[in-house]
């Protein structure tokens, strides 16, 4: 299989802002695909380890990526990284949650993961799962056998929603301090009589079932008014 870019130029960027407000560190690039990311951090001074279950994939000279599969145990010591930075890759995952262990494990206490995922609860992957019942487009076993060839690694095998996401994090010790959208999607403004039909409905719901479905969370502009991914800062506590 040949590499593929998995996240736009915008969620590159509002990730990397993060790192440019930081101060360089140690840092672990995970999934680093083709390097983008890790050429970016680089070369604002971090000092970049790069893992990918693919680690051939990588194409920035002077950067050597290394084998990880975030399914399992990652090759490195507690307690070894500043930061972390895993740009649409935890969605692909098998095992998230041992990914997310994972990450919290390498994360230093007081070291910061920034995390991507596409944003499954805007209003308009909302109204195309009332219709299909999927999160994401179903892959047909001639699609995983023919075209990704029984490599998984670059589908969506674990689409999760933020409650779900913030649920794995926390439980990893690690809290959230701020989500941000990639961009705001134009063609929602059609949709947006749903947005207000949903807030209207759930304001009459009591302050106990609000807090139970986070509902001033997901309802909130940057997820379902938010464009097609989640940037999510996270720190180790």
């Amino acid at each position: 299989m040949e590499p593929v870019q998995l996240a736009n130029t915008g969620v590159h960027e509002k990730v990397l802002n993060h790192f440019r407000a930081f101060t360089p560190g140690a840092v672990l690039d995970l999934p680093c695909g083709p390097g983008g990311i890790s050429k970016a951090l680089d070369e604002m001074g971090y000092r970049v380890t790069a893992g990918d279950i693919h680690p051939e994939y990588m194409n920035v000279p002077g950067i050597h990526s290394i084998k990880c599969d975030m399914n399992s145990r990652l090759p490195f010591e507690d307690a070894s990284f500043d930061y972390v930075v895993c740009v649409e890759g935890i969605e692909h995952t098998e095992n998230p949650y041992n990914a997310v262990r994972e990450i919290s494990r390498v994360l230093k206490p007081g070291g910061r993961l920034v995390i991507t995922t596409p944003n499954y609860l805007n209003i308009e992957r909302r109204l195309k799962f009332l219709i299909t019942g999927s999160f994401s487009k179903p892959v047909t076993a001639d699609a995983f056998i023919n075209l990704y060839g029984r490599d998984n690694s670059s589908m969506h095998n674990s689409p999760m929603n933020y409650p779900v996401l913030k649920f794995m994090l926390e439980s990893s010790s690690l809290r959230i301090s701020s989500i941000e959208k990639e961009k705001t999607k134009k063609k929602q403004v059609f949709l947006y009589p749903f947005i207000l039909l949903i807030r209207m409905y759930t304001r009459l719901w009591s302050r106990k079932q609000r807090r139970k479905y986070l509902i001033d969370e997901v309802n909130a502009d940057v997820i379902l008014n938010g464009g097609n991914n989640l940037i999510v800062n996270c720190v180790k506590a």
